[in-house]
């Protein structure tokens, strides 16, 4: 028996490739992407949005990631507010107590690791805000260097009143600068008085032009790959530590003034800007699938 399998196996052995023919055949969704939201993969990833902390919930004692830019002598100050609602979505303002006409005093976010600036950009925003002086004077938005001895793109907002109102603005195009991200956002009233803001929004410019959407580079990468499918939110994410925390699609709908935001899973906050539109959004500017996480 053992002579017989050992010359069984010494006989040759002929393999054919019949290439001409077409073999079984496979899924057409059989490859594609995941996402998981993880290490500011959302906010501060493939979302567009430039501005951390744009709805001031980070921490409930301090404006992480804004600061008071002012002279010496200037007692201009800045504080968390909770008693000036926009709605139910938007309970918290930063409060800015402005002692002194000029441009020197003013609010700047640092972004999620600096504003990113490229040449000939530009770049779209808004925010809510209100005043108690009768008299406000224009409010200056812009995107400097970190030192404020660049200016790379400036916008004007007129016309805040003693009433939240959402004000717009477009930046005028960057220049031929070279890209840096050793910037801030700043925005400087012209007049003291007491000036309050909120859901404070910054974009670039983004893939396929969608409203609130991706990044452009991210969303380029992503599409060379021809994925047909997105698993989507994430395990974790959908999860979330506990039940009063878990991700409710529900509350990612509609405007972003509508979205409270919840608690991540990995110690900081979501904004919910990427919510279930935008998923789709994302979807369709890829032409994949959604496929909900199980």
């Amino acid at each position: 028996m053992f002579f017989g399998r050992q010359a069984l196996a010494q006989q040759p052995t002929k393999l054919t490739l019949q290439l001409d023919q077409p073999g079984h055949p496979s899924s057409p969704v059989l490859y594609g992407l995941m996402t998981e939201e993880i290490n500011y993969s959302y906010d501060g990833g493939i979302y567009a949005e430039l501005i951390r902390n744009r709805s001031f919930k980070d921490n409930a004692k301090n404006p992480d990631h804004w600061s008071l830019i002012k002279g010496v002598a200037d007692s201009s100050a800045i504080v968390l507010d909770n008693k000036h609602p926009v709605n139910e979505a938007l309970t918290e303002c930063l409060k800015l107590n402005l002692v002194t006409d000029g441009k020197n005093t003013g609010l700047a976010n640092d972004g999620f690791w600096g504003i990113p600036v490229f040449p000939s950009t530009n770049y779209q925003g808004s925010f809510y805000a209100m005043t108690d002086g009768n008299n406000a004077g224009p409010i200056t938005v812009s995107i400097e260097s970190t030192d404020g001895k660049s200016m790379f793109a400036t916008a004007n907002v007129t016309r805040v009143s003693g009433l939240w109102k959402k004000f717009s603005f477009n930046l005028n195009t960057t220049a031929s600068v070279t890209p840096t991200a050793d910037t801030r956002f700043v925005i400087r009233p012209s007049t003291k008085g007491n000036y309050w803001f909120t859901l404070v929004s910054l974009f670039p410019p983004t893939y396929q032009n969608t409203a609130n959407g991706n990044r452009r580079d991210i969303m380029q990468l992503l599409a060379s790959m021809a994925p047909k499918f997105l698993r989507l939110p994430g395990g974790n994410y959908l999860e979330g530590n506990m039940f009063s925390i878990r991700y409710n699609w529900k509350k990612t709908l509609g405007p972003i003034d509508e979205r409270p935001g919840h608690q991540g899973t990995w110690g900081y906050r979501s904004s919910d800007g990427m919510g279930l539109l935008e998923y789709l959004d994302w979807c369709e500017d890829l032409q994949m699938e959604p496929w909900a996480t199980p």
